[in-house]
């Protein structure tokens, strides 16, 4: 198997120093891809979801109500349940049509409806206070919504990337990478309609002022021919973006985009701002050689681009590291300016990527 690199700018090709110990990371990614699975509660039922703690303490409280109780990764979840992250916890409920939501620190959701099938799916969260950041799939029947829901708006698409952040003063901010996002006011009046790469404000007596929606300022970018399953493992080492397999993508984290590009590339871009180390695994879906491309952006700029290309053969993985490089020194990811990336070696690796979420046949 071998691996080359270039730097288009022309001024060589960095590696990073910094190697940790796949067997290190692997404990971390089977516990997080393990969530990919179809659950039922007793009786026979399916379960609408499946909660899974990626960082700290997550507690709920079941639709009965009563005092909140720590959360165990991989429990399901009901129709009525209270989902609520501390200052350093992070959830993902992950709905058996695939969909999946994640649940950002000092959040606390409900889940308000789970109608949930192979060819239909009415999904609605109730965002009580927090942020939130949902990857909606697609499914055949063109009445299936995912609906995050606040006490003054909600915001609505059918398939995509979407977000809200709801503050304790009821003011909503809702966002989409990907896919139209309706922006509903009581009682279903029509706010907005927001294209990909939106975000509105909603406040009230505030009319609607949609705008360019960026998470973070600095971004890493990842661009691999179809053959390439990409999936970046995000400093944490516990949130994740990319494919799982041809027709599974996975999109964990805040701000990012996975998808496909208008030349049939397979695309992941995740926020950064800060230094890393990011991971970022290849997993080959044929055999034959492959040309990749990593890159840092700003404000949607490329500033830093690297081709780096090799041979996979099928169900082969190769792993490296990428560490961001930034201007001046700051503490806020949010507005930090990247000016390049370093890329480790790739090396092999036996880690396992996660399957898809399985689906009950309706009765």
């Amino acid at each position: 198997m071998s691996v080359a690199a270039s730097r288009r700018a022309g001024s060589g090709f960095f590696r990073c120093p910094f190697h940790p110990s796949w067997r290190t990371l692997a404990p971390i990614l089977v516990c997080t891809w393990s969530l990919a699975v179809s659950v039922q509660v007793s009786g026979g039922e399916p379960a609408p979801a499946i909660l899974g703690v990626l960082a700290g303490e997550v507690k709920i409280i079941p639709p009965e109500g009563g005092v909140a109780k720590p959360a165990s990764n991989g429990m399901t979840v009901t129709v009525g349940t209270r989902v609520q992250t501390g200052k350093k916890s992070t959830a993902l409920l992950t709905f058996l049509d695939g969909s999946t939501l994640t649940v950002q620190p000092e959040s606390d959701v409900t889940v308000k409806q789970a109608d949930v099938g192979k060819k239909r799916s009415r999904v609605t969260v109730g965002v009580n206070v927090g942020t939130v950041w949902a990857r909606v799939v697609k499914l055949v029947d063109p009445e299936s919504s995912f609906s995050l829901q606040s006490n003054t708006a909600t915001a609505t698409v059918h398939d995509g990337l979407i977000g809200a952040r709801q503050e304790p003063d009821n003011t909503l901010t809702c966002w989409t990478r990907a896919g139209d996002l309706w922006v509903l006011e009581p009682p279903g009046r029509a706010r907005a309609r927001l294209k990909p790469g939106q975000m509105d404000i909603v406040k009230a007596g505030a009319p609607s002022n949609p705008q360019a929606f960026f998470s973070n300022h600095s971004a890493l970018r990842v661009e691999t021919p179809v053959s390439v399953l990409p999936v970046i493992l995000m400093p944490d080492r516990a949130r994740m973006a990319g494919f799982t397999d041809p027709d599974t993508d996975v999109n964990q984290v805040f701000g990012s985009y996975t998808g496909m590009d208008g030349e049939g590339h397979r695309v992941v871009e995740v926020p950064a701002g800060v230094s890393g180390p990011f991971t970022l695994i290849l997993q080959g879906e044929q055999d034959g050689p492959f040309l990749i491309r990593i890159g840092a952006l700003y404000k949607g700029v490329p500033v830093d681009q690297h081709q780096v290309s090799g041979t996979l053969q099928r169900g082969a993985r190769l792993a490296a590291q990428l560490t961001q490089q930034l201007e001046g020194m700051t503490n806020d990811a949010k507005t930090a300016k990247a000016s390049g990336v370093m890329i480790g070696p790739l090396e092999s690796t036996d880690l396992q990527l996660p399957g898809k979420v399985g689906v009950p046949e309706n009765p």
